[in-house]
C-alpha cells in the first residue's frame, strides 16, 4: 500500500459534492408527478423534499418526525429538532442547542389604523 502510494496511486477518499437540484429539475418532478397531492406517494415525496430543501434535514432524520416538531402560524412554519444525526438528547448534549428554523412562507397585509 505505502509502495503504492509513493508512486502516486490512492484511492479517493472525498467524494464529490453533491449539487442542489434546480428550480428546472424541481419543475420537471411536478409535472411529472413526483411531487405534488394527487396520490399518497407523490404527497410523501413532496413532504420529504421540501423538509429537506427548507429545513435541510438529513435522510435519516425524516423517520424520527413528528407533529410536535413543527408549528404552524398565519405566516410561518416553525421547525424545532428532537434528535438528530449529532443531537441525541442524552445528558452529553445538554451543551447543544436543538436547531429551530422558522421559515417566512408569505407577508402578511396589515390592516389600516
Amino acid at each position: 500500500m505505502k509502495d503504492g502510494t509513493c508512486a502516486g496511486m490512492a484511492l479517493q477518499t472525498k467524494r464529490e459534492e453533491k449539487e442542489a437540484v434546480s428550480d428546472k429539475d424541481e419543475q420537471l418532478f411536478w409535472r411529472n408527478g413526483l411531487l405534488g397531492q394527487s396520490t399518497a406517494k407523490s404527497l410523501l415525496n413532496s413532504s420529504y423534499f421540501y423538509n429537506g430543501k427548507i429545513f435541510g434535514l438529513r435522510g435519516g432524520e425524516h423517520r424520527i418526525l413528528s407533529l410536535t416538531n413543527f408549528e404552524l402560524g398565519s405566516n410561518y412554519i416553525k421547525f424545532e429538532e428532537n434528535l438528530s444525526k449529532t443531537f441525541h438528547g442524552e445528558i452529553t448534549d445538554l451543551k447543544y442547542v436543538p436547531k429551530t428554523i422558522k421559515h417566512i412562507c408569505h407577508e402578511v397585509a396589515r390592516g389600516k389604523t
